[in-house]
């Protein structure tokens, strides 16, 4: 049965210190810490299964990939719907602000030039379905917003709630091609306002 292996992207500083950061274009990296992650996959018995590769447009997505398939000359898909989800006028600084105001509005909500949750989930979730296409096993390398949910919903979480677990770095979520439908085939989470976990 076909495979996906769906992560969260090594460390950098701008995650480590709960930044917010959601243009692509900004040169942001993994540090040491989100190097030694990632390297302490490449080379694993699930890593070697992997036959495609898929990441959002950003650097340090596109950087663990390239760690964790070490070695191997394996084309690396770009599909900017995994893109992280558009802080608006929160970019570039303490997710926490951008936390309160989320648990002040509500994950429908669109912050001053961003995106509100539920059209984020919208658009990473048809960037997963589009990952079905591709032969795999595969692995799928995503931002924080992505794991969380997928997390979330794996547990059996209520989908009103606002907070969601922090999602790991470099953990991969092995989920088959049936349960991976299951887990995006509804609606991304339209919920009541509480207090609301860091994604980064």
């Amino acid at each position: 049965m076909t495979i996906s292996y769906v992560l969260r992207h090594g460390r950098t500083t701008a995650s480590a210190a709960y930044i917010a950061s959601c243009d692509p274009r900004q040169p942001i990296h993994l540090d040491a810490e989100g190097t030694r992650q990632c390297l302490r996959h490449a080379g694993s018995a699930w890593t070697a299964q992997v036959v495609t590769c898929v990441t959002s447009e950003f650097p340090r997505a596109i950087q663990t990939a390239e760690l964790l398939m070490r070695g191997r000359q394996l084309d690396i898909v770009v599909d900017a719907r995994l893109n992280e989800i558009n802080y608006g006028e929160f970019e570039g600084g303490p997710w926490r602000a951008y936390g309160a105001w989320l648990s002040a509005h509500g994950v429908s909500a669109v912050p001053p030039g961003g995106e509100s949750r539920v059209a984020a989930l919208t658009r990473m979730f048809h960037g997963l379905a589009a990952c079905l296409a591709l032969p795999g096993p595969r692995l799928i390398v995503g931002h924080g917003l992505t794991i969380s949910t997928l997390l979330q919903r794996l547990d059996g979480g209520s989908p009103d709630r606002v907070d969601l677990p922090e999602a790991p770095y470099v953990e991969p979520i092995t989920l088959t091609d049936p349960c991976l439908v299951g887990l995006i085939g509804t609606r991304p989470n339209i919920g009541q306002r509480s207090s609301a976990g860091a994604l980064t």
